[in-house]
């Protein structure tokens, strides 16, 4: 057997891109995610490869699998609510395990929605512009300064 090739670093990608290092291109790296963390576990083929007792869990994000001890395919995923401190803390063993066996060679890309984020963001800009316009419209006979471009302050008229 040829010795392994040094693991890659891949950075943030997504779960669907995970899914092409499940083992069955013996050309790419074994690659398994805890917590949103991947790692390179092609020196546990055996396991992890196609054929393997672990091999449902290559190129996904077993968290969820993993903290409660399942095989079954629903538990195949990087959410982890709703579980119990027990399986919190068996999870927590296994990431401290990966963590000293295997290289960490990247990330799972969080998708947000976008809604989620103007709608965090909207509030505040919101409270803002009302906060600038305040003085203002409480003694309109007083004018309230406003910010140029440059930065500076100068008087409405």
């Amino acid at each position: 057997m040829q010795p392994l090739p040094p693991p890659v670093q891949l950075g943030e990608i997504t779960e669907e891109e995970l899914k092409q290092y499940d083992g069955t291109d013996s050309k790419k790296p074994l690659l398994m995610a805890i917590k949103g963390q991947i790692y390179d576990v092609s020196q546990s083929r055996m396991f992890y490869g196609p054929g393997g007792p672990y091999a449902l869990f290559a190129g996904k994000d077993a968290s969820r699998a993993l903290a409660k001890m399942s095989f079954e395919d629903v538990d195949l995923t990087g959410d982890v609510s709703g579980l119990g401190p027990f399986e919190l803390e068996a999870l927590q063993d296994w990431e401290y395990k990966f963590m000293s066996k295997y290289v960490k060679v990247g990330t799972i890309k969080k998708t947000v929605p976008v809604t989620d984020g103007t709608t965090t963001n909207e509030p505040a800009a919101e409270a803002t512009e009302s906060n600038v316009a305040k003085p203002a419209e409480d003694d309109p006979s007083v004018a309230a300064p406003v910010e140029t471009p440059a930065g500076g302050e100068s008087k409405e008229e």
